[in-house]
């Protein structure tokens, strides 16, 4: 009967790793206040980026910035990242995040994670061309919030089509 027994038991423990979760409740924010906080940062940062303010844009960077792109690479440092959205981007396309995509996480000790979905639009277009997930670390000093990594990654034409089922 023992190996009746172990067959049994390694079945039903195939069984439980081969099983699925539910599907997770849609996000809701950890601190509301730090997540208000995180979004008005964001938008004045983006409201720079898309003027062409680079000096403006660059006062929310931490001097040595990670930028990682999935198409660009890795960039290394706030005046590297200002230069490249001085000459790639401005006057160029805009960026947009898209409403009800982010998400704002604490980091005890450190600051903050953001997450989220943004477009980019071409500049004269009506509509957007490319859709993007982002990740910033935002790290805090005092009153003062600035991101010390930014990962900008599943790049794609907008809107995304649909999956094949």
């Amino acid at each position: 009967m023992m190996p009746r027994l172990s067959a049994a038991c390694a079945a039903l423990a195939l069984a439980a790793c081969a099983t699925h979760a539910a599907p997770a409740p849609a996000p809701q924010a950890v601190d509301p206040a730090l997540t208000a906080l995180i979004a008005e940062k964001d938008a004045a940062m983006f409201a720079a980026f898309n003027s062409c303010d680079g000096e403006t844009f660059g006062t929310f960077l931490e001097d040595g910035l990670e930028f990682y792109h999935d198409n660009a690479g890795l960039s290394v440092g706030r005046a590297a990242t200002v230069e490249a959205v001085n000459k790639n981007v401005c006057n160029n396309f805009t960026r947009q995040l898209v409403p009800g995509t982010l998400e704002v996480w604490p980091i005890p000790g450190y600051g903050a994670v953001e997450t989220g979905l943004h477009t980019f639009t071409n500049v004269g277009a009506d509509a957007p061309h490319g859709i993007a997930r982002f990740l910033h670390v935002w790290h805090q000093e005092g009153d003062t919030w600035r991101i010390a990594r930014i990962v900008s990654y599943d790049h794609g034409p907008y809107p995304r089509q649909a999956p094949a089922e």
